[in-house]
């Protein structure tokens, strides 16, 4: 992935506040000085039986939001307020918000008709950096030994003022917090009935955390690192479900950059943002849904952009089509029934550059994977203009799921087609499918704003709760 200095550089327009957005340690002294205070910041949990909380299982009683500064934006606003007024009555909300949109966010619960003694705000300061994505800093799971709520954060979560927010929460609420010697993010975990799957990034990541000299944890001799790391997740996250590690099995072949021409044009092609090491995107929740049991097996969604250029009639480049195939048939082979769905692969154009300009970009220290770009936009004719081009994902598999035997089967499922009219018909595929499956389908607002940021809706909040 290209650095966020340079993807700024030739995309001046990309928004801010990114999924896929992490802290630049200005030297290596820097990042050293961080991840030694994260040493001193290690906390014992004290679990007994870590069970992580369903992403699919059972009625929604308690969710976590977070609205910083930026969250009353038009577009967001609208899609965090479609969430809050489609969630029945009776929710139980857990508000992280920056102090200044206290008043405003009042009025989002009441206008869809919740009280607001249903929701516990944790104030924080205007100047704390945090984002809306409060999917990803922490898992959410209970100590079955007692009942306790967790929010289990990872032994690093580089992303600005997110790292404040377990505590935050815990200082106002009855939730505990603790921290693993593990790299995990919540959005590349997806929680079943006796299983859970973890994206293979992060496994990758804390095998190497483990191997690293003066890390948190030494592997034991004579023991696998793969074989110590899953002790570690059973330890720290879930004791009793299995664990499913999802990814290909070498890393995808994906530059950061590709020369491409398209008839009379030539592009830049960021081919890499939002894609993972061993994983078609960085985070699993984009690209599988878990529905629940079906005719003697479980069932779920997996994305396919293959479906989704078949019906809006176009071929997206780099859009890993074969990564999602194989993701499905590793799914199959562990027993899964898999359904699959259209996920649009989105081009965005950046600034036009001269060839020459782009040769004197990737001179620069820093910049050197650009320079095979450069090179194919030679050899391709390209003498002048080449226009900048970055790639996401458009993706209603982050949805939230509501499969309970008391309130019924609910999906809460972004749209796109108000801002992108040709999406209007992947849309209504998708209510198509879900309802096939007996769910009653919670079309929400317009969520282009957030795919832009390679994060919908699942993205937006953490499940804390869940009834029967």
């Amino acid at each position: 992935m290209p650095s966020a200095h340079l993807l700024r550089t030739l995309m001046p327009d990309v928004p801010l506040h990114k999924r896929t957005e992490r802290d630049v340690f200005p030297d290596a002294a820097a990042e050293l000085r961080v991840r030694s205070t994260s040493l001193l910041r290690r906390k014992a949990a004290g679990l007994v039986s870590p069970s992580l909380t369903s992403s699919y299982a059972g009625s929604i009683d308690s969710i976590l939001f977070a609205f910083p500064r930026y969250a009353t934006g038009a577009a967001l606003g609208a899609g965090y307020q479609s969430v809050i007024a489609a969630l029945r009555h009776g929710t139980k909300f857990v508000v992280v918000h920056a102090a200044s949109l206290r008043p405003e966010i009042d009025a989002w619960f009441t206008a869809a008709g919740h009280p607001i003694g249903n929701v516990t705000f944790v104030e924080l300061p205007d100047y704390v950096n945090f984002t809306d994505w409060a999917e990803d800093g922490y898992v959410s799971l209970a100590d079955t030994s007692n009942g306790v709520g967790f929010l289990m954060e990872p032994w690093e979560f580089p992303r600005s003022g997110d790292t404040l927010i377990a505590e935050a929460v815990q200082s106002v609420t009855g939730i505990k917090t603790g921290q693993a010697p593990l790299i995990f993010q919540g959005g590349n975990c997806l929680i079943g009935d006796d299983f859970w799957l973890l994206g293979k990034d992060y496994f990758a990541d804390s095998v190497r955390l483990a191997g690293e000299r003066g890390g948190p944890v030494s592997v034991p001799q004579g023991t696998a690192p793969d074989a110590f790391v899953a002790q570690l997740f059973s330890e720290f996250v879930d004791t009793n479900r299995r664990m499913i590690i999802v990814g290909t099995n070498k890393p995808i072949p994906l530059r950061s950059f590709y020369g491409t021409r398209e008839g009379s044009r030539y592009f830049l092609d960021i081919a890499s943002d939002g894609a993972g090491t061993f994983q078609p995107i960085f985070h699993i929740d984009m690209l599988i849904t878990l529905v629940g049991m079906g005719a003697g097996a479980f069932e779920v969604f997996v994305g396919s952009p293959a479906l989704a250029d078949s019906l809006l009639g176009r071929s997206s480049p780099f859009a890993l089509g074969d990564v999602y195939e194989t993701i499905a048939e590793q799914l199959r082979a562990e027993g899964f029934t898999v359904h699959r769905n259209p996920l649009v692969h989105q081009p965005t154009e950046g600034r036009r550059f001269t060839v020459d300009e782009l040769r004197d970009l990737a001179q620069q220290p820093g910049n050197e994977d650009l320079g095979a770009a450069v090179d194919e936009l030679r050899a391709a004719g390209a003498s002048t203009a080449v226009t900048a081009r970055s790639w996401h994902h458009i993706t209603w598999n982050n949805c939230l799921v509501e499969n309970s035997s008391t309130a019924g089967r609910h999906v809460y499922m972004p749209t796109y087609g108000g801002g992108r009219a040709e999406l209007k018909s992947i849309d209504d595929e998708m209510k198509r499918l879900w309802t096939n499956l007996n769910f009653t389908v919670h079309p929400l607002a317009d969520f282009n704003a957030f795919a832009e940021r390679q994060g919908v809706v699942h993205c937006i909040k953490k499940y804390l709760r869940r009834g029967q």
